[in-house]
């Protein structure tokens, strides 16, 4: 796979994508939501008076942080919803035997090989085509994403 400037931060949004369980933006701001009220509704949180304070008001201050410092990732998946709703069924295909297997596992030397080998043989297409298709959904998601594209 020739390298470009956004491979490796496109490949990684969309393993991220797969990682989230291909929850949509909003599932995925629902999900650290009740995380954070379901923490919070563990823990004792004391005023500087020493009586404790609202836990709902802390419950929304807390979400709402964290939604803020989680802006970057919701804007990804955003931009892979986008991308993947752009591409044919065999590029989306290829996508997720490349990208989506073993998302939450690091990448290894040759696993983007191996992976679009397999693609080649499930879809089937050959590994240029693979190879196209994937550059093709970057391009995608960094236009999506805005980021900077340089050819």
């Amino acid at each position: 796979m020739k390298k470009d400037n956004i491979r490796d931060y496109a490949t990684e949004a969309f393993r991220y994508y797969a990682a989230c369980g291909m929850k949509t933006s909003e599932e995925l701001k629902q999900q650290v939501k009740k995380q954070i009220y379901d923490q919070s509704k563990r823990e004792r949180i004391r005023s500087g008076s020493g009586a404790h304070s609202d836990h709902t008001a802390y419950s929304v201050m807390a979400a709402d942080d964290e939604m803020y410092e989680m802006a970057a990732e919701f804007l990804d998946i955003i931009a892979v919803e986008k991308t993947m709703e752009q591409l044919t069924s065999d590029q989306k295909k290829a996508v997720e035997i490349v990208y989506f297997t073993d998302a939450g596992k690091e990448l290894e030397k040759g696993d983007i090989s191996k992976r679009v080998h397999k693609a080649e043989i499930q879809i089937p297409a050959s590994s240029m085509s693979i190879y196209r298709w994937l550059r093709n959904a970057r391009y995608i998601f960094s236009k999506e994403r805005g980021l900077r594209i340089i050819k």
